[in-house]
């Protein structure tokens, strides 16, 4: 449904190796997108594009470190000379983070920031230095629930993404004025390698998962394909009169309250 869209557009996707990247990368490359992989994990960014070009798609894998404004100028730099200036840019690289504030050094909390807040920030600055001067164009940045609610060893990483939020609603009224839209994507507990590694750390992974999965109201996990298809949305005409939102794609989890999801009086 999505290639009379995006069919010959170029977009570019950091954080684009694996999960929930790798799925919006795979739907734009359905969609006829040339797509560019932005990203660190080098063997799995080929692997993923070698199997989309295999598949008939037109996509390549760039490495790409999000903290480092040299690396990120020369990502669109590159992609402007190559292929065009982007029609889409998904910025979706981001780093977990497990520890009390108390506990995070310096050193620690500044990596956080450089990757989960500096790195949205020049990638999406790259983007629309090129779209304004076009005026077109569809920046989607990933979000989190922990920009509005978190817990007690999630300090530096919800200041982070607390920090994205606040972006994306400056860059959506710098993007207006130019016909650029910016919005974000929240996703919930999604089965990505960030999750199981989560799950990993528990005393007792495989209760662990369906513990998460018990906690979304819809009663699953959500998959990296249920953002990308927000994402895909948010970046088509469909959505052409939305900018500076940020859609939920959590199965319901912050529509609940602590208690978990509403009981079924049907049964």
């Amino acid at each position: 449904m999505w290639r009379e869209y995006f069919e010959g557009k170029t977009v570019v996707i950091s954080g684009g190796s694996t999960g929930i990247g790798a799925a919006v990368a795979t739907e734009f490359s359905r969609a006829g997108a040339r797509t560019i992989i932005a990203d660190l994990a080098d063997d799995a960014g080929h692997e993923l594009a070698a199997s989309l070009v295999a598949g008939g798609g037109d996509c390549c894998y760039r490495h790409c470190d999000v903290s480092h404004e040299g690396d990120v100028n020369a990502l669109f730099a590159e992609v402007e000379e190559t292929v065009g200036a982007p029609d889409v840019v998904f910025a979706n690289a981001g780093v977990e983070w497990t520890k009390d504030v108390r506990s995070t050094s310096l050193a620690e909390w500044r990596r956080v920031i450089d990757i989960n807040l500096t790195g949205i920030f020049l990638v999406t600055r790259g983007a629309l230095r090129s779209m304004c001067e076009r005026r077109d164009g569809a920046i989607v940045v990933t979000g989190s629930p922990h920009a509005l609610a978190t817990v007690p060893d999630a300090g530096a990483y919800a200041a982070s993404k607390g920090g994205v939020h606040a972006l994306v609603a400056a860059l959506s009224l710098e993007g207006a004025p130019y016909g650029v839209r910016v919005n974000g994507v929240v996703p919930g507990t999604i089965d990505t390698p960030l999750v199981r590694r989560e799950a990993m750390a528990a005393a007792d992974p495989a209760a662990q998962m369906i513990a998460m999965a018990a906690a979304q109201p819809l009663g699953r996990i959500g998959q990296p394909e249920d953002v990308a298809q927000v994402v895909l949305f948010l970046a088509s005409p469909l959505a052409g009169f939305v900018t500076g939102s940020f859609y939920g794609v959590d199965g319901g989890l912050r529509a609940a309250l602590p208690a978990g999801p509403p009981m079924r009086y049907d049964a």
